[in-house]
C-alpha cells in the first residue's frame, strides 16, 4: 500500500552498475499471454470493507477467511459462500487510518490441533505495530478475542508504511513484514525492526522448571542470531521501504517480496537470507540520492524485477501460479499496482531475465492477494468484491486450427521431476526432446505418432544414457512431422 500523494524529489536516480550485473531485470517489454484472462467475483454476493487480507483454513475444513482494514475477520464456506459470519471483532483495538489498520493474518500449521493464529494490526492511538497470537473458542468459526497475547510491539510514528503480512514457511517458522514507518533510516538500522522482514520460531516448549516461558525463539539459522553488536535477532533480510505483501511458494520455498517505492521504481524481491534489499540507499536498481550513495560494504541485493512509475506507483503481490485451471500460466507471479488497473504476470524460471506479461488490462483498484483451495490467485478490491483470475479463451482454443505448440511444464524450477504440456492440432509425428543449452540431446521423452489433442510427458532428470542430469538449464524441444514447433526452458534443481 501507498499513500495516494507522496512528495517528489529532485534529482537524477542513477543506476548502479554493480547491483545491475547481479541481475536487477529493468521493465522489460510486455509480451501477450497464450490466453486472455479475466477477473470474475470468486464469492459473488460477498462484499468486504476493505480486504486486506484473504486466507484459506488449514485445518481440513473448507473455509475462507477474509481480514478487514476497520479490524473484522470473517469466515464463510467456499462452497457455499453465501453468507459470513464474524470469526474475530477487534475493532476497539484497531487504528483504521491511512495504510494502518488490521493488515495480516496466518493460521498456526497445526491450527486443526491448536486452534492458534496470529494477526497483525496497528492499535489505537498510541500507535504500535503489534503480532498477536489468539485461540479459537469451542466454535471453531469464532476466535476467543480475550486470548490475546503480543508477540512483537513496535512503537508507530506514522500510519504509513506498516508493511504487515504474516506467512508460515515449510519449517513452521513465522515470516513477518515490518515497513519502515516512513523513518527510513530505520530500513538500514540492525538494531531496531521496522524496514525488516522478521523470522520468529512460534512453537516454545515450556520451560521444565516452571517458570514463564518466552513468547517465542530466534532460529539458530537466522543471520543475526547470538551477534554481540546489538542487532535485532529476528530480523532474515532489511533494507525495506514497505513490503506491504509476500508469499513463500509452495513449491520451491522462494520468498517473494514486493516492496513499495518512493519516487521512480517499484520492485519484486527474491528474497534471502541475511540479505540487504537496499532502502534508502537504493531504490529498485537506482541509488536513491546519488550524491550520497555509498553501497560499499552494504551487503546489496539487486531486485529480481523493477517498473517505473509510469506504470504504477504501489506494487502489489502477489503469488506464484500453481493450479491446475490454467496450467499455461504454471509459475507465473501474478501481481499488480494499486494506481495500475493492470495484472501482470511475471514469468521467471530461476535464470535469464524475467518477462512481465499483460493478464488482466481495466482490473478494479486492488488491494491484496490470497490463494484458494484449488490454488486459485484471488484479489481483494477496493469495491469490496474477491475476485479469482479466470480465463476466457484458453491457449488451445486460441491456437488456428492445426496449430501445434508447447504449453508449458509444471513445475519449474523442479526436483525431482516436471511434467511438460503439449498440443497437437492434428495427428502427427512427433519428437519430444530435452537438450542442453548447448543444442546437445539429454533425453529423448516422445517419438512416434500422436493423435490430436492435449498429450504431456514427465521428466525426471535421466539422461538417455542411463546416468542423472546436473542442476541447470534445458529445454524442452518439440518437432512436429520434422517441424520445430516450439522450445520451453527448464531449471533443474537437484
Amino acid at each position: 500500500m501507498n499513500e495516494s500523494i507522496r512528495p517528489t524529489r529532485n534529482g537524477v536516480r542513477l543506476p548502479l552498475t554493480g547491483l545491475l550485473a547481479l541481475g536487477t531485470a529493468m521493465l522489460a517489454p510486455t509480451a501477450p499471454a497464450r490466453a486472455s484472462y479475466q477477473l470474475v467475483p470468486a464469492f459473488p454476493g460477498l462484499v468486504f470493507v476493505g480486504p486486506t487480507d484473504i486466507q484459506r483454513a488449514n485445518d481440513g475444513s473448507n473455509r475462507m477467511f477474509v481480514a478487514e482494514k476497520r479490524g473484522l475477520i470473517w469466515v464463510f464456506d467456499a462452497d457455499s459462500p453465501d453468507t459470513a459470519t464474524v470469526f474475530l471483532d477487534i475493532q476497539d483495538r484497531v487504528r483504521p487510518v491511512g495504510e494502518a489498520g488490521l493488515i495480516g493474518l496466518a493460521f498456526h500449521p497445526d491450527h486443526a490441533a491448536n486452534g492458534v493464529f496470529f494477526v497483525f494490526f496497528v492499535t489505537t492511538k498510541p500507535s504500535r505495530s503489534v503480532v498477536a497470537r489468539y485461540t479459537v473458542t469451542a466454535d471453531p468459526d469464532v476466535a476467543d478475542r480475550d486470548s490475546q497475547v503480543l508477540l512483537i510491539d513496535v512503537p508507530q510514528s506514522t500510519v504509513y508504511h506498516n508493511g504487515g503480512q504474516l506467512a508460515f514457511d515449510a519449517d513452521g517458522l513465522l515470516y513477518i513484514a515490518m515497513g519502515d514507518d516512513h523513518l527510513s533510516a530505520s530500513a538500514q538500522d540492525l538494531a531496531d525492526l521496522p524496514g525488516s522482514i522478521l523470522r520468529i520460531d512460534v512453537d516454545v516448549p515450556p520451560p521444565p522448571d516452571g517458570s514463564t516461558a518466552p513468547l517465542y525463539e530466534i532460529p539458530p539459522d537466522n543471520p543475526f542470531a547470538g551477534n554481540s553488536s546489538g542487532y535485532r535477532e529476528e530480523i532474515f533480510a532489511y533494507g525495506f521501504r514497505n513490503p506491504w505483501r509476500f508469499s513463500i511458494d509452495s513449491l520451491s520455498g522462494e520468498l517473494w517480496v514486493t516492496d513499495v517505492g518512493e519516487d521512480t521504481y517499484e520492485e519484486i524481491n527474491i528474497v534471502t537470507r541475511g540479505r540487504n534489499y537496499g532502502w534508502p540507499l537504493m531504490e529498485g536498481p537506482a541509488c536513491f540520492e546519488p550524491a550520497a550513495c555509498d553501497t560499499a560494504g552494504k551487503n546489496l541485493a539487486a531486485p529480481l524485477y523493477s517498473y517505473t512509475h509510469a506504470d504504477g506507483v504501489a506494487v502489489i503481490g502477489g503469488y506464484r501460479y500453481w493450479g491446475h485451471r490454467m496450467p499455461e500460466l504454471a509459475g507465473l507471479y501474478v501481481f499488480a499496482d494499486y494506481t495500475g488497473g493492470t495484472v501482470w504476470g511475471l514469468r521467471y524460471d530461476g535464470a535469464g531475465t524475467p518477462e512481465r506479461i499483460d493478464l488482466v488490462p481495466n482490473a478494479p483498484i486492488l488491494l491484496t492477494f490470497g490463494l484458494g483451495f484449488n490454488n486459485d490467485i484471488l484479489m481483494g478490491s477496493s469495491d469490496g468484491t474477491i475476485y479469482k483470475l479466470d480465463v476466457v479463451v484458453s491457449g488451445a482454443e486460441a491456437m488456428p486450427p492445426g496449430a501445434s505448440r508447447l504449453l508449458g511444464s509444471f513445475p519449474n524450477p523442479f526436483n525431482p521431476t516436471t511434467t511438460i504440456r503439449y498440443r497437437l492440432g492434428r495427428e502427427a509425428t512427433v519428437r519430444l526432446d530435452v537438450v542442453a543449452v548447448d543444442g546437445a540431446l539429454v533425453r529423448r521423452l516422445v517419438s512416434g505418432a500422436r493423435p490430436a489433442g492435449e498429450h504431456q510427458a514427465r521428466w525426471s532428470g535421466e539422461t538417455d544414457h542411463g546416468g542423472r542430469a546436473a542442476s541447470g538449464v534445458y529445454f524442452a524441444r518439440l518437432v512436429v512431422d520434422g517441424a520445430a514447433a516450439g522450445a520451453t526452458r527448464l531449471v533443474l534443481v537437484q
